[in-house]
C-alpha cells in the first residue's frame, strides 16, 4: 500500500486538477452527457477552488485529486479522483476513511454525489459504508451517517 501526502492545491493545480478528472471521469461524463473539451476545461477552469482541493501525492508524484467541503450540518465530498497507475492499491480507501474520520470528529455525516454511470464508484462507496439517499437520472447521492 503505497504512503501519501496530501498538498494543498494552487491556483497553478488547476491544469493538473483537469488533467486528473478527466483522465479518471472522461468515460463516465461521456456516457452521461457526451464530452465537449473546450466546456469541460472552462467548467473546470471556472469551479477550481484551491482552497477547497488537496494534490495527493505518492512519492512526490501527482496521483490524485481530493475536494472536501464543510457545511454547517456535514462534510461534501466534492472530488475524490485518482489516476488509473494508482488505483486498486488501497490509496482511495485510505483517503476515503480520513474524510469519514473528519466528519465523525465533528459530528457530522459525510455527503456525496456520483454519476449512475459510475458503477464502480457507486460501489466502492457503498462498500464503506455509504446508503444512497437520493437519486435523479444522472446521479445518485450518499450519504455516510455521523456516528453518535
Amino acid at each position: 500500500m503505497p504512503s501519501f501526502t496530501l498538498r494543498r492545491a494552487d491556483k497553478d493545480d488547476e491544469p493538473l486538477a483537469f488533467r486528473i478528472f478527466s483522465t479518471a471521469m472522461r468515460e463516465y461524463v461521456e456516457r452521461t452527457w457526451g464530452w465537449d473539451e473546450v466546456r469541460q476545461r472552462q467548467g473546470h477552469r471556472a469551479d477550481f477552488r484551491p482552497d477547497l482541493h488537496s494534490i495527493v501525492l505518492v512519492d512526490g508524484q501527482a496521483a490524485g485529486v481530493i475536494s472536501v467541503e464543510e457545511h454547517p450540518g456535514h462534510l461534501q465530498l466534492l472530488k475524490l479522483y485518482l489516476l488509473p497507475a494508482f488505483c486498486g492499491q488501497g490509496l482511495g480507501s485510505r483517503l476515503l476513511l480520513a474524510v469519514i474520520a473528519q466528519g465523525q470528529a465533528a459530528g457530522k455525516p459525510v455527503h456525496l454525489r456520483v454519476l449512475r454511470a459510475n458503477g464502480p464508484a457507486q460501489a466502492f462507496y457503498a462498500g464503506h459504508g455509504f446508503l444512497v439517499v437520493d437519486e435523479t437520472p444522472e446521479r445518485i447521492f450518499m450519504r455516510h451517517q455521523a456516528a453518535n
